[in-house]
């Protein structure tokens, strides 16, 4: 939990804070901490009680609640030339980026949550799944958009879900929404659809279906389509084929009778 005082302008900084913000923690020449923003209040009471006045009387009283708090080692410097800042520049008090240089810090420091996502609206999503990025950093901020609004339609406000191939339970930030047909092969129908993609774990399966190497039959059972000559791979796919594929239905059918056929 932290909070800020009503001094200055920091009620207008605090009123642009979303669920899903990352808050950066700094001291001593370098960014030592982040954590992402999960809810907020404006409670005096809340605030008085835990913190107290300062000198000037005031309490924190505009409190936000934050989670995923992890340790960083940022200098200042290395902050300013991701941010465009001059290599001096000393961060102090409490102060909130515009989404253009947050993009770069996330882009630069990969410090975005799995968890805890500012929503876009269905409209925004289809505009960035039907756009072509133009540029490599383009490409990186839509696809982070379109992750996270596709494990808000997926997960909702889990924090725990089922990998569709092992079927065992992750945190949502170990799965991944996967594009049951090739993402670059989607007609822009498909791109809408959002059959076209299911949760699949980074510890094997969603490697080992994008690549290929599994597959889901016409009845919903996880088939062998590559060989391979790794034991160890060959081991992982064992353990999965014949294993019923969670979330198979008759709506996202076409998409894996198209993957099959196309790793064939």
């Amino acid at each position: 939990m932290w909070g800020v005082t009503p001094g200055g302008n920091n009620v207008t900084k605090w009123n642009r804070i979303q669920k899903g913000d990352v808050t950066l923690f700094s001291k001593s020449g370098k960014i030592y901490a982040s954590a992402v923003t999960t809810f907020k209040i404006h409670n005096k009471n809340l605030a008085s009680s835990l913190w107290d006045f300062n000198s000037k009387g005031q309490t924190w009283e505009y409190v936000y609640f934050l989670d995923e708090v992890r340790e960083h080692s940022i200098p200042y410097v290395q902050f300013n030339n991701a941010v465009g800042y001059k290599e001096n520049y000393i961060i102090q008090g409490f102060g909130v980026l515009s989404e253009e240089k947050s993009k770069l810090v996330f882009d630069e420091f990969g410090l975005e949550s799995s968890t805890y996502i500012t929503p876009i609206e269905d409209s925004e999503y289809l505009d960035i799944a039907l756009s072509i990025p133009e540029t490599e950093q383009e490409f990186t901020s839509k696809r982070r958009l379109e992750q996270g609004h596709l494990r808000k339609k997926l997960f909702g406000n889990k924090t725990n879900s089922i990998c569709s191939c092992c079927s065992k339970e992750y945190p949502i930030s170990m799965l991944w929404c996967s594009h049951i047909k090739k993402r670059s092969k989607c007609n822009d129908d498909e791109k809408r659809d959002y059959n076209v993609v299911l949760p699949m774990c980074r510890f094997g399966c969603d490697e080992l279906f994008e690549k290929g190497y599994i597959g889901v039959n016409d009845s919903g059972v996880i088939i062998k389509i590559k060989p391979t000559t790794n034991v160890n791979v060959n081991n992982y796919i064992s353990s999965l084929v014949g294993e019923n594929c969670k979330g198979f239905s008759a709506k996202n059918k076409k998409y894996f009778k198209w993957h099959r056929e196309f790793h064939a």
